[in-house]
C-alpha cells in the first residue's frame, strides 16, 4: 500500500468519526455507548494509519538517500522557472526532432535523454547531472515503491501528451477527466425542470432535474520495446525523441481502437467503442442509414450528409465535427468539394478545405477505411458531449536488463491508466444524441 493510499484511509476513518459526532449534534444529544465505542475505534485506526504512513515515508526517504548520488554542488538551473541551458550545443546536429517541438525542444530532449541514462541505464554521471539540474528521478509507487517504475520528467511527458493528442482522435475530441483513483463516478444530467400550465386553484406540479452516473474504471495499458545497451552521450537526444514518439503513437492507436471499435473484450480493456454501441440494437437513434445502397465512399453524396446534419440536435452543433478516416475524407468530402460548381484552377490546385457544410473534418487513421453493410462508416457530432476519457495517471517507465540479454539490449516498458466511456450516442425509437453516424447499406 502506498503512502497516499494509507493517508486516504486515515482520512476516511476520521471522516467516519466526524459523521457519528455530527449525527448526535444534529439530534441534540450525546453519544450512546455503542456510538462512543465506534467513534473511539475510528480515531484509533486513523492515528495508527497516520503513524504507519510516517514510518513508510521515512523508509522511502532513507532508501532514496542511500541510492542517490552525492548532493548537488550548485543551484539547479531549473530553479525559479529558469530553463536548462545545455553546455554542448554541437550535440543537437542530428536532424529535426519529431516529438519535442517547443522553442526549447533541443534542451528538453537533452534533459529527457540524460534522465533516461540516469534512471533506465543507471549511469552515475547522468544521475549526478540530473541532481545538479534539479531533475527529479521520481518513482511511481504501486504497493512497493521499488516496483512501480520511474515517472517520466515533465518535459518528456509533455512531448508524449502533445503527440498522443495529435495522433489520437478520442483524446483530442472527447471530454478528458483526470481520475484521482482507479474508479471514479461522474454525474450525468438526464432531464430537467418542466413547466406546466396552472389552473386558478390548482397546485403547481413539481419537477426536478434528473441525474444518473457515468462510471470510469481505469485500465492499465502497456507497451514494450527494446533499446541498445551501447548508448552514448552523443545519441541521447535522438534516443529520447524516438522513445517519446513511439510511446505516444502506440498509446494513441490503442486509445482510438478502444473508443472507436471496442467490443467489451479484454482486447479493448472491456471498453465499448462508438461504432459498436451505435449498432447494438439499443441505439437506433444514433445513426442514419444510407438512402441508396452504399458500400463505398464514392457512393455517398450530399443526400446522406444533409440527413446527418438534419438529425443532429441543435445543442450539439456548435462543437460538432465530422469524424472519419483519411479514406472517407478523400472519398466523400474532398470529392464533393472539388466537384462543386464555381471552382477554378486556383481552387483545384489548393485542394479541398478541412471543412464541409461549415463543420470541421477530423481525420483519424483508426476510423474505417471502407464502408460495410450495417456498420458505421463515420459520424458527425460533439464528442465532448457523447464520450468521456478518464485519465488516471501519466506515463511510467520500467526497465528489464534480462528480457533481451542475448541481443545485448534492454527492455523498456511504458504504461498508462485510462478509461473511455461512450455514454451518450442516441437511444431507441429515433431519439437522437450529440453524435449521428452514417450506416452502410446494400
Amino acid at each position: 500500500m502506498t503512502v497516499i493510499e494509507i493517508r486516504e484511509k486515515a482520512v476516511s476513518e476520521s471522516e467516519s468519526a466526524r459523521e457519528i459526532k455530527d449525527k448526535c449534534d444534529q439530534e441534540a444529544r450525546g453519544l450512546t455507548q455503542e456510538e462512543a465505542d465506534k467513534f473511539d475505534a475510528h480515531l484509533r485506526e486513523s492515528e495508527r494509519l497516520d503513524k504507519e504512513a510516517e514510518r513508510q515515508e521515512r523508509l522511502e526517504a532513507m532508501e532514496t538517500r542511500l541510492a542517490a548520488p552525492k548532493d548537488r554542488k550548485s543551484t539547479p538551473e531549473t530553479a525559479n522557472g529558469q530553463r536548462i541551458e545545455v553546455v554542448k550545443p554541437d550535440m543537437f546536429r542530428f536532424g529535426s526532432l519529431r516529438a519535442f517541438r517547443s522553442k526549447t525542444a533541443e534542451a528538453d530532449a537533452y534533459t529527457a535523454g540524460k534522465w533516461l541514462m540516469a534512471t533506465i541505464m543507471g549511469d552515475a554521471t547522468s544521475r549526478q547531472w540530473c541532481r545538479d539540474k534539479g531533475i527529479e528521478m521520481r518513482v511511481q509507487t504501486e504497493g512497493v515503491a521499488t516496483a512501480g517504475g520511474f515517472v517520466v520528467p515533465d518535459v518528456m511527458e509533455r512531448a508524449i501528451i502533445d503527440l498522443r493528442e495529435q495522433y489520437g482522435m478520442f483524446r483530442q475530441n472527447a471530454r478528458v477527466i483526470p481520475m484521482s483513483s482507479d474508479h471514479s463516478i461522474i454525474p450525468r444530467r438526464t432531464g430537467g425542470v418542466t413547466a406546466y400550465f396552472v389552473g386558478e386553484t390548482d397546485a403547481i406540479t413539481a419537477s426536478d432535474k434528473s441525474w444518473n452516473q457515468v462510471e470510469l474504471t481505469a485500465k492499465k495499458l502497456g507497451a514494450l520495446t527494446r533499446m541498445s545497451t551501447d548508448l552514448s552521450e552523443d545519441a541521447i537526444i535522438n534516443i529520447a525523441d524516438d522513445l517519446a514518439q513511439e510511446m505516444a503513437y502506440a498509446f494513441a492507436i490503442k486509445e482510438d481502437a478502444c473508443g472507436i471499435d471496442g467490443d467489451g473484450t479484454s482486447t479493448y480493456g472491456g471498453m465499448i467503442g462508438m461504432r459498436t454501441k451505435m449498432v447494438d440494437g439499443n441505439h437506433d437513434g444514433s445513426y442514419v442509414a444510407a438512402t441508396t445502397p452504399a458500400t463505398t465512399y464514392a457512393q455517398i453524396d450530399n443526400t446522406e450528409l444533409i440527413a446527418m446534419i438534419g438529425a443532429l440536435p441543435m445543442y450539439a452543433r456548435s462543437g460538432a465535427k465530422w469524424h472519419c478516416s483519411p479514406e472517407a475524407k478523400a472519398g466523400i468530402f474532398d470529392r464533393l468539394s472539388l466537384a462543386a460548381g464555381g471552382n477554378n484552377a486556383s481552387d483545384l490546385g489548393a485542394g479541398a478545405t478541412a471543412k464541409y457544410a461549415g463543420f470541421e473534418i477530423a481525420e483519424a487513421a483508426g476510423m474505417p477505411s471502407t464502408m460495410a453493410n450495417g456498420l458505421i462508416a463515420l459520424w458527425l457530432g460533439d464528442m465532448s458531449l457523447s464520450s468521456t476519457l478518464g485519465d488516471r495517471r501519466g506515463i511510467t517507465l520500467k526497465v528489464s536488463s534480462e528480457r533481451y540479454l542475448e541481443y545485448d539490449q534492454i527492455g523498456i516498458q511504458a504504461t498508462e491508466r485510462f478509461c473511455i466511456v461512450n455514454h451518450d450516442v442516441g437511444g431507441t425509437f429515433g431519439v437522437r444524441g450529440p453524435v449521428v453516424g452514417l450506416q452502410g447499406t446494400t
